[in-house]
């Protein structure tokens, strides 16, 4: 098998005892493996059925490269699609606490933690997220060698961290946007009145080392209500996207441009709640 190969992390990166973060997602996206068909993803449960022991059928994901300059395609989500063969469908792999999950289609690798639970601790990136999918993605290399089903073309890396920032911890009312983000300051003016709430999507280019465009990061904000309790919380998903290389060192960058953008993005007074520790120090999230 191979070994996790996470380098240190970065000590400037920012580290909180209790983020927000509920989900995070490391997918790595290739080139369709015309050879894999649904039998054998059943096979391949197999192979992680012991860790894994739950599996559904879903639809295929559709595939997202972000591209330099963007097409106009691309960017109106225009979609053309032939039906000659019929798709073979995404299969998820879950654990009995329904707290990590494997999806697997034939040009997609994904790998999810799920906050489980109230007093579920978030387990931080190095020590966990990223030796967990690395440990799972080596299962299925394995078993695509084994069965003669080629080789993934790595063709896009994926980060994604959900954060679910509740009421009732710095703040009350959806209107009180500028307790949590930095980005907003309410207009002293009335009217208009403060906002009823916020909606935001904003991109980010990710330069490489060489200035030239690698990826993006999306960025969303969105109210909502914690269904069990009905607890009113804004949604903030960071999504980073793209790719350096033919391998999935896109994920070391995509992680730390979201653990950034995400300390930057929101007030001191929410970081103090979220236990912050020393900023250019050691830390996890």
């Amino acid at each position: 098998k191979r070994q996790s190969t996470v380098p240190p992390r970065p000590e400037h990166l920012p580290d909180f005892d209790g983020p927000p973060v509920v989900e995070t997602v490391l997918s790595v996206q290739f080139k369709p493996l015309s050879s894999v068909r649904t039998a054998h993803l059943g096979l391949l449960w197999e192979e992680y059925r012991t860790t894994f022991p739950k599996s559904e059928d879903r639809p295929p994901l559709d595939p997202v490269v972000e591209q330099f300059p963007e097409s106009p395609v691309a960017r109106v989500g225009l979609k053309f699609q032939t039906l000659e063969d019929f798709p073979v469908p995404r299969i998820w792999f879950t654990n009995d606490l329904g707290s990590e999950m494997i999806q697997v289609q034939n040009d997609r690798f994904i790998k999810n933690w799920r906050k489980a639970g109230e007093g579920v601790q978030y387990p931080h990136y190095d020590e966990t997220i990223r030796p967990h999918f690395d440990r799972d993605y080596a299962i299925f290399l394995a078993f695509l060698e084994k069965n003669q089903l080629g080789a993934p073309r790595v063709n896009q890396c994926e980060v994604t961290y959900v954060n679910h920032i509740l009421a009732g911890q710095g703040w009350e009312h959806y209107s009180d946007i500028e307790k949590i983000f930095t980005f907003w300051r309410s207009p002293d003016l009335i009217p208009p009145a403060p906002p009823e709430d916020l909606r935001v999507h904003a991109r980010f280019v990710i330069p490489g080392k060489d200035g030239k465009p690698i990826g993006r990061l999306h960025v969303d904000v969105q109210p909502a209500v914690r269904t069990s309790d009905n607890r009113p919380m804004y949604v903030l998903h960071l999504t980073a996207r793209g790719q350096v290389g033919a391998g999935i060192d896109f994920f070391d960058i995509g992680r730390e441009w979201i653990v950034t953008t995400f300390k930057r993005l929101t007030t001191s007074s929410m970081h103090n709640i979220w236990r912050i520790k020393n900023d250019a120090g050691p830390g996890k999230r």
